[in-house]
């Protein structure tokens, strides 16, 4: 014969709330640490401007304008990024000589900014030559005026750079830094630091 449970051994489940707090208090702590040495990516804004209207010199036109005429020539420097190195052209020209040169890979392959560097600052120097004056321009981003220097050649701030369409986005971004600036023993040049993208096959 069985006998009747007990009714005092019956306990009531009791509802409980879980506690978070110490996981929260973690979760605090955590985050200060994570962030301190988690390593954030940089982001910086290459300027850069599209190709514009102009009129090109003619293909027997002298490279410098002579006459003293009001409209000073153009320099047309161009780095064209190839397969086997940069082409490296002036006022048009094609032909090799003064006005155009190639910079062949280095023989592991790699293009060779430090001597595409180099000619630059020589172009620079032989045919913009030292600022003649300075010229100033409203900054629709900015508000404000921003001055630069003007030379003899009316483009002689502008590169122009062109490559083959499965050229690395790399390869284009450490041209245009080539073609920047040049430093000499700690002690910077302004180059060509607007640099025109043109077409890419």
């Amino acid at each position: 014969m069985a006998f009747k449970p007990s009714d005092k051994k019956k306990v009531e489940a009791q509802s409980t709330d879980l506690n978070l707090l110490p996981v929260m208090n973690l979760i605090i702590c955590l985050i200060p640490l994570l962030l301190s040495v988690a390593k954030l990516s940089s982001m910086a804004m290459l300027e850069y401007l599209p190709p514009a209207e102009a009129t090109e010199s003619a293909a027997g036109e002298s490279p410098l304008a002579e006459g003293g005429g009001e409209t000073p020539a153009t320099l047309q420097l161009l780095v064209n990024v190839t397969e086997t190195g940069f082409q490296v052209s002036m006022y048009g020209k094609i032909e090799p000589g003064q006005y155009f040169f190639e910079i062949p890979l280095l023989p592991d392959g790699q293009y060779d900014f430090a001597a595409l560097n180099k000619r630059l600052e020589e172009v620079k120097r032989r045919e913009v030559g030292v600022a003649t004056g300075i010229d100033s321009v409203m900054n629709d981003k900015t508000g404000k005026m921003d001055v630069f220097p003007t030379f003899r050649v009316k483009d002689g701030r502008e590169v122009s750079i062109t490559a083959l369409g499965k050229t690395p986005f790399q390869i284009i971004v450490n041209t245009m830094d080539a073609c920047r600036k040049y430093d000499a023993g700690g002690e910077e040049t302004e180059l060509f630091p607007i640099a025109l993208l043109k077409q890419f096959q």
